[in-house]
């Protein structure tokens, strides 16, 4: 009777073992897993990294009872790329994750990423066109779309309005032109307490690729993603303003001290620069010795006042068991107007959705920032989001990003025919990108 009633008890307790683990699993089955990074993806202070994604959970579970919604927190942005293909090695890759633009063209080619394009043709409530197009189309690739845009940061001219005060020349307008931009680093480029040495400077942080965004020119080539295209005559011309503003400093490095000391007119910084340094008290620690503020891109001979736009993407995992239910969440992060407001609220970023950037919503955000100031012109922010540039990230482009930016520098500091210059770079870029 004894050795039978054991009997019972050992089955009942394994019985109750198997319930548990059963339990455990589909509990654990009806988890989604996000993967984020702490602090800001534009690499300012930031204090509330988590506050969006945990406002977006809280709405999530409880329009959705019976699933939950879990990150692990403290991951740095320069571990997170390295903690995602952790991850993804040992079949544990989040259902969703926030995807750095680096890691794009990487991620999608090893078929981590989930392609998006049934989700967004199937769903009646999606609608592509509330997007801003430059961010909506850097989750494109290779004619699919595989993450969506969370947050965008385009990059704007900073101006050293003291400065020009002090020279005679007004604020540059919006639509003003490379020439005007060459006229005013001209004249502000000088010897200002007599050494023979210049102190004083144009500009800081203008690259070439701010040049060709602005003179109409797109390196990618669609019908060829493998190769790039600098034998354009956009290109040609936009390297020669780059030399002639070169030429202007006397081969003198202008550094951000320098634009942070007010020596220098304009500074070409990111938006999250200004959301982050224009309110009190963080100016005063920052830009404390002049009045600043922010104005388009001059607009080259063949394009426009155009912009880079930088997007922070997020995509879901081709291995994910509720890709129903991620999709769901993953709109909730990116196309839902309550997290998109949150944007201007606890980040430093520009919402990806036009109806949430271009309100009034909005302008009481940004007003809010800087009482009593009149701050930059609303429009532009709309404007630059709507017409500005996303950079394309195919394979092997980034890894050689460097030798394109060494070798294109090498070209707008020595005296050699640019034209002929590019023209030998297309064919080393394009021979080391198809190896």
């Amino acid at each position: 009777m004894k050795s039978t009633r054991k009997m019972i008890l050992v089955i009942l307790i394994a019985l109750m073992g198997i319930a548990f683990v059963v339990t455990a699993n589909l509990n654990s089955d009806k988890t989604i897993r996000i993967g984020v990074f702490v602090g800001s993806n534009w690499d300012v202070p930031d204090a509330e990294s988590y506050k969006i994604i945990d406002d977006v959970i809280a709405r999530y579970k409880e329009e959705n009872v019976s699933f939950d919604v879990e990150y692990i927190s403290g991951i740095r942005k320069e571990d997170y790329s390295e903690w995602i293909s952790q991850q993804a090695l040992k079949g544990e890759a989040p259902d969703l994750f926030f995807v750095l633009s680096n890691d794009f063209p990487t991620f999608t080619q090893v078929g981590l990423l989930e392609n998006l394009d049934s989700y967004i043709e199937n769903d009646p409530d999606f609608d592509e066109d509330k997007y801003y197009q430059p961010s909506y189309q850097s989750g494109h690739i290779n004619e699919h779309m595989y993450a969506l845009p969370y947050e965008s940061v385009p990059n704007l001219v900073f101006v050293n309005k003291t400065l020009l005060s002090q020279e005679g020349i007004e604020l540059p307008e919006n639509d003003w032109t490379w020439e005007e931009f060459y006229e005013i680093c001209r004249q502000v480029t000088k010897d200002t307490d007599g050494d023979g040495k210049l102190d004083q400077f144009g500009v800081y942080g203008y690259t070439w690729e701010d040049a060709i965004f602005s003179n109409g020119v797109t390196l990618y080539n669609s019908d060829d993603p493998s190769t790039l295209n600098f034998n354009q005559s956009g290109t040609t011309s936009s390297i020669e303003f780059m030399r002639e503003l070169n030429q202007l400093n006397d081969n003198i490095n202008v550094t951000s001290q320098m634009f942070d000391e007010g020596k220098v007119a304009f500074c070409i910084m990111p938006f999250s620069e200004y959301r982050t340094y224009m309110p009190y008290p963080w100016r005063v620690k920052k830009y404390s010795n002049f009045e600043w503020d922010c104005v388009k891109m001059p607009a080259g001979e063949e394009g426009g006042n155009v912009s880079k736009v930088d997007t922070l993407l997020i995509g879901m995992s081709s291995d994910s068991r509720h890709k129903e239910e991620a999709w769901e969440l993953l709109k909730m992060i990116s196309y839902d107007q309550t997290t998109q407001k949150n944007i201007f609220e606890y980040s430093q970023g520009v919402s990806v959705i036009k109806d949430v950037t271009d309100s009034q919503e909005t302008i009481d955000i940004l007003f809010s920032d800087n009482p009593g100031e009149v701050g930059f012109e609303m429009t532009l922010l709309n404007d630059v989001m709507e017409n500005g540039e996303f950079e394309h990230h195919f394979n092997k482009y980034d890894s050689i990003k460097s030798l394109i930016d060494n070798e294109v520098y090498r070209i707008i500091n020595s005296e050699s025919d640019i034209k002929t210059e590019m023209m030998s770079l297309q064919n080393k870029i394009n021979a080391t990108l198809k190896e």
